[in-house]
């Protein structure tokens, strides 16, 4: 059986005690009348049943070690004075045996002084002993208590990472259904009005808008070309209801391209504007979204030229708020959504950190 670390340091400490209890045992009978051979046995007797009784103490101890202060204490004091007495009236009972059978230069004590001589050398041995046992329990207890609460934070980080995916699959997979119905609505309509190349190509585009939203990872950090394209997708859609009212305008730098954004940042902000800029109004309305860099910040903004814009927008129910919870799970602090009116209309913009694909940071 492979003994652990604990029970290698018990027994090394157990060895080594009594070892050394011998070798002082016999140190003044040597010196002063030499170790005759009832003396050796003696000791040689005495030491090893104190290894078969220190093991009886390190039981008392190791089976208490999670109960509280008094019983751990109460059982070791009484499991070293139990060890003591018993293995005292033994030496004393086997000493008087051997004296018989062992001739011994020097008489015998009574038995009852030998027993509480032994008695109270022995009592602090086995004290010293079972302290020190519970020190090496205490110091296990503890390194089991340190890897529990380990595993428990592990347990408890992969419990949230969980929930933050759940929640930002959440997030995101809730589409606007006014979007859809209104699309699905256009599309019936051009094939009522026998319009049907017009609604093939808007059932297209509503296809790979969808396909898109789908199929990547809800928490997937996306290159800002990539968002805008899908955006575009988007637009193609809305643009095939609104027609010439509908102008959109990108002002992106090429340098920020391979900016990481959440997939979806912008979609819902555009929706927003076309929802209370543009569907409400008969003038044509320009929305513009545009990019730019202030430091380590990236600052993505949806603007619009509608009327109304002094008005602070509710929303598009799941839009703002959906994306001020996914960038608040997402960067915490770093990341945020203003939302207002603007120079033109109404402006939002949506705050996070730089970083550019290939881990590139922005300096």
């Amino acid at each position: 059986m492979k003994l652990n670390t604990e029970h290698r340091q018990t027994l090394s400490l157990v060895l080594a005690t009594w070892i050394l209890s011998a070798i002082l045992y016999l140190i003044p009978y040597h010196i002063f009348s030499g170790a005759s051979l009832y003396v050796v046995v003696s000791v040689i007797n005495i030491c090893a049943m104190g290894i078969l009784f220190s093991a009886g103490v390190y039981w008392a101890v190791r089976a208490t070690r999670h109960r509280n202060t008094v019983i751990r204490l109460t059982a070791m004091i009484a499991s070293a004075f139990l060890a003591s007495g018993v293995l005292a009236l033994i030496d004393a009972a086997t000493g008087e045996w051997m004296g018989r059978l062992v001739v011994s230069p020097m008489p015998s004590a009574p038995f009852a002084l030998r027993a509480t001589n032994n008695f109270v050398a022995l009592v602090w041995q086995f004290a010293l002993l079972g302290a020190a046992f519970t020190v090496i329990e205490a110091n296990k207890l503890t390194r089991e208590r340190e890897l529990e609460l380990a595993v428990a934070r592990e347990a408890t980080s992969r419990a949230e990472a969980a929930a933050n995916a759940a929640s930002l699959a959440a997030l995101r997979y809730q589409l606007n259904p006014h979007f859809l119905f209104n699309t699905l609505n256009a599309i019936s309509s051009l094939i009522v009005t026998r319009d049907y190349d017009a609604a093939d190509i808007m059932l297209t585009r509503l296809s790979d808008f969808l396909r898109a939203t789908l199929s990547s990872e809800p928490d997937a950090m996306l290159p800002l070309e990539d968002e805008l394209a899908t955006l575009q997708h988007y637009l193609e859609i809305e643009s095939a209801r609104f027609g010439d009212r509908l102008a959109v305008e990108f002002e992106c730098p090429p340098e920020l391209n391979r900016a990481l954004v959440p997939g979806f940042v912008l979609q819902p902000l555009v929706e927003n504007a076309i929802k209370y800029a543009l569907a409400p109004s008969a003038e044509p309305v320009t929305i513009r979204v545009a990019a730019e860099t202030q430091g380590g910040t990236l600052i993505l903004s949806v603007e619009d030229d509608g009327t109304g814009g002094s008005d602070v927008r509710p929303g598009t129910g799941v839009g703002l708020a959906n994306i001020r919870r996914r960038l608040d799970t997402l960067f915490g602090a770093t990341g945020r959504l203003d939302a207002g009116p603007g120079t033109r209309g109404f402006i939002a913009r949506v705050r996070l950190p730089l970083v550019l694909r290939n881990g590139e940071d922005d300096a």
